[in-house]
């Protein structure tokens, strides 16, 4: 209990010495950089052989192999109960609601499927491309 009140307290006083009031908001520079920016899309930058890749895009990306299997297989083995990881996989928004109110999807049981079913995609062919965008509750289904 003492921790709880300590937090509290050393939060409100953070809260209440900080102060945004030095930063000022300069509106015209903001429009101006939003009017010059340039919308670029994975699929235009794949088209164009001769389009350079943004900075930190490795030269093997593709649109449809985007989703890092080791990083699908992480997300369900540390957050699979709450289905972060079909989230991060690019399912129905509202994914994540299911599988934490059936208790981890359907008590565990699920996820734990997800994760066994994403470490055999991953070892077959590295990649987990064919769970992504799967909108049905069972994504091996």
């Amino acid at each position: 209990m003492k921790r709880l009140l300590i937090a509290l307290v050393a939060f409100f006083a953070i809260t209440t010495v900080a102060s945004a009031s030095p930063y000022k908001l300069d509106e015209a520079a903001v429009d101006s950089a939003i009017e010059s920016a340039v919308a670029v899309s994975p699929v235009s930058l794949l088209s164009d052989a001769h389009a350079p890749l943004p900075v930190g895009m490795p030269s093997s990306a593709s649109v449809s192999a985007g989703k890092s299997p080791v990083g699908a297989i992480l997300l369900t083995f540390f957050l699979g109960g709450f289905g972060i990881h079909r989230h991060y996989m690019g399912t129905r928004p509202w994914m994540w609601a299911i599988y934490t109110f059936t208790f981890g999807g359907i008590f565990g049981v699920v996820p734990f499927v997800d994760f066994i079913v994403e470490i055999i995609a991953a070892v077959e062919d590295n990649s987990v491309a064919r769970y992504c965008g799967n909108t049905s509750f069972f994504m091996w289904g």
